[in-house]
């Protein structure tokens, strides 16, 4: 079985036109930016977890001017924690569910 690639943000790397104004309302009013994503079907595998994160180690970022938080389900938590933290990366879990709820 092959699993599919993750998937990126068209937009990822790219700061916009906006980029400025939205770093200085930003410091203006004395707030951080956040960076967030969640895992609702990425990565489908363990192994496909470790790679992610392993591909995560080359990427920099300033945890002084931006909190980067990632969000994978309940079976990857134990996964991703340790090396994500590790990576200035904060770890939160999300409820995944058939039913809506």
């Amino acid at each position: 079985k092959i699993s599919p690639a993750p998937r990126r943000c068209a937009s990822a790397g790219r700061e916009g036109p906006f980029a400025s104004a939205r770093a200085t309302a930003a410091a203006a009013m004395g707030r951080k930016p956040i960076v967030g994503g969640n895992w609702k079907c990425n990565p489908a595998t363990l192994k496909d977890c470790t790679d992610l994160l392993a591909a995560w180690e080359g990427g920099k970022f300033d945890a002084e001017k931006v909190d980067v938080i990632i969000s994978p389900t309940a079976v990857h938590l134990p996964c991703v924690k340790d090396k994500a933290e590790s990576l200035g990366i904060m770890v939160a879990t999300q409820n995944v569910s058939n039913t809506g709820m």
